[in-house]
């Protein structure tokens, strides 16, 4: 096997799997294989390999790219197939590299002999995904699968297929819990009807044996009004409430949706934008959910499918959203702001609230680190002991200084914040980089700092604050956070790169019913208009969902029907994230600047 080093993050490239990778045989398909550029970003070496992977849907002629997972190994075996952790995108040939609506499926995980084998996640650009434990590139053991329309299968797989036991949530809210044979439910099982009723139920090959209990005795929390009968309209009707994939794939925020026992979940479906509602995660200086997505075109798409269960047809009169509550989301949500520039020494940093509520008694513990490591298996990081203070009450935001804690480390601040440094050359710059180390006490620090040119220290550790929702509740939250501190600049001349802009757009969604949710109202109704000839078997309200700000929203689709019969869906909870734009200016006063902009880290 081939491996060559790769350090920190490499190029930018990508690869992709086809869906029938989950459920056909190995068999099928054939290799495929390109050369491909890799990066050592230690080195700044660029090399060539030929790469190997195996593609189960040859016939949509598709290419490839294959990204190795930041810090991993490039590791090839003889005839190039890919082994190890890291990004397979197939996208459209010939199509731009950066178009994502060109990418049809992507994988991110473990891979042997140019398939996936190991754990793993496949997402196609339909919505439909795989996760769970390869073996020779299909799912085996216990996996999860989630179709185009949003049903989700949780248990064990076998070759690629639902065998055993298993979990099927459907999208018009219903709940099995029992055997599969061959992708289908076959034997005895619990079923949990959309408004909660729960039985026994009996499966042979998919289908179901006997009869289901009365859909009246289900009407309490889902569906029918308790003075309808199983012959109403209603009762031959489901609703389904899902993410509209078609839409949710162009956009810069997608949503997931999430069958529960209790409700629909919909929430975003980024880590970060999940890490940020939940303080969960790392607050650190990439803060791309904030900043980088155009807020004002990134609503939430969801299809309401209401459809009858026998394919007959039933009149509908009136379609709305009946909302319980839309309470508006107070937790703060920090990003870190860095200082640099001006001078060498700034032991501060901010953080920027980009959530809608206030931090109040504000701490930080804090210890100071060398450099992170990107690298697999890489030993623990040398750090100092901890150190802790106060940070006042904040809104958007707070400038947080270390210069006392640096002190207390036996650094000498004051040699840092009046000397500068200087070096006639980069041949020259060890020798440089000596001179400061003789000339300045880092006490404590000495073993944690970093660079060459741009010495600096890496700051990690906890803030804890105090925050307050609408209803008065009194919350206490606590979020890791980790920054970078620049200690001194050896300078010299020196040019600089110029760093790219991001881009993104948002997509056109004609078709879709704008639906604007008020914030802090209860008890509300919502109409959908409806086009077209109401005499049908089923009916889809496209719908562009967004509020002023993040924000939960607990509704449900309803459908009053000609006979007067009522249908409702299972109650839906939105995680509406909405970040607050912050133009945070520090207030941090610094001495005359000396730096100029050819002396500041380049991209």
């Amino acid at each position: 096997m081939i491996r060559v080093r790769m350090a920190g993050f490499a190029t930018c490239l990508f690869v992709v799997l086809t869906a029938t990778l989950a459920v056909a045989e190995p068999q099928r398909g054939r290799w495929s294989e390109r050369a491909q550029v890799f990066l050592d970003s230690a080195t700044g070496s660029v090399h060539r390999e030929t790469v190997r992977v195996w593609d189960a849907h040859p016939e949509k002629n598709l290419d490839f790219v294959w990204q190795p997972a930041a810090g991993a190994d490039v590791a090839l075996g003889e005839d190039g197939a890919v082994f190890g952790r890291g990004k397979l995108v197939w996208r459209v040939r010939g199509a731009a590299s950066y178009d994502p609506a060109a990418v049809f499926a992507s994988y991110q995980g473990a891979m042997a002999g140019g398939r996936p084998h190991g754990r793993g996640r496949l997402v196609y650009r339909s919505g439909e995904r795989f996760e769970g434990i390869w073996s020779n590139g299909v799912l085996e053991g216990a996996g999860v699968h989630v179709d185009e329309r949003g049903n989700r299968y949780e248990g064990e797989f076998r070759s690629g297929v639902r065998n055993g036991s298993g979990r099927l949530l459907l999208v018009n809210g219903e709940i099995y819990q029992g055997p599969f044979a061959d992708g289908k439910r076959h034997g005895e099982g619990r079923t949990t009807l959309p408004g909660g009723t729960s039985y026994t139920s009996l499966w042979e090959e998919g289908h179901e044996i006997g009869e289901r209990p009365d859909m009246v005795a289900d009407a309490d929390t889902g569906g029918l009004i308790k003075v309808q009968t199983g012959q109403d309209a209603a009762a031959r009707a489901d609703f389904a409430i899902t993410v509209d994939e078609r839409m949710n794939q162009r956009s810069e925020a997608r949503y997931v949706h999430l069958m529960r026992d209790e409700d629909i979940a919909i929430y975003p479906e980024a880590q970060d934008m999940n890490d940020a509602w939940n303080g969960t995660g790392e607050i650190s200086e990439f803060d791309h959910s904030f900043t980088s997505i155009d807020w004002d075109n990134s609503p939430a798409f969801v299809e309401a499918e209401l459809a009858t269960t026998d394919k007959s047809r039933v009149r509908v009169d009136t379609i709305a959203l009946e909302v319980a509550d839309s309470l508006a989301y107070r937790k703060p949500m920090l990003a870190i702001q860095s200082h640099r520039g001006c001078v060498g020494f700034r032991p501060s940093f901010s953080f920027v609230n980009h959530g809608w509520g206030r931090a109040e008694n504000a701490t930080i513990s804090v210890r100071f680190t060398e450099e992170k490591s990107y690298a697999e298996n890489s030993p623990p990081q040398k750090t100092t002991r901890e150190f802790t203070g106060e940070i006042a009450d904040f809104d958007e935001g707070v400038d947080v200084s270390l210069r006392a804690m640096m002190a207390e480390a036996g650094v000498d601040v004051n040699a840092l914040e009046t000397e500068r440094f200087s070096c006639p050359s980069i041949d020259s710059l060890a020798v440089c980089k000596s001179q400061v180390f003789n000339s300045v006490g880092f006490g404590e620090l000495t073993d944690v700092v970093w660079g060459d040119r741009f010495l600096s220290t890496r700051a990690v550790g906890t803030v804890s604050y105090d925050w307050s929702d609408d209803r008065g509740n009194r919350q206490r939250a606590s979020e890791a956070f980790s920054v970078d501190v620049s200690l001194a600049v050896i300078e010299m001349e020196e040019s600089t790169a110029e760093c790219g802009d991001g881009f993104g757009g948002s997509p056109e969604a004609l078709r879709y019913i704008d639906v604007k949710l008020p914030v802090e109202q209860q008890n509300y109704a919502i109409d959908i208009p409806m086009r077209g000839n109401r005499n049908l078997r089923s009916y889809t309200a496209r719908l562009k969902m967004s509020a002023e700000m993040s924000s939960l929203h607990q509704f449900r689709a309803v459908a009053h029907f000609a006979d007067g019969s009522v249908r409702r869906s299972k109650p839906v909870s939105l995680f509406y994230f909405r970040p607050r734009q912050v133009d945070y200016v520090p207030t941090v006063q610094t001495p005359a600047c000396y730096l100029s902009d050819d002396d500041l880290p380049s991209c």
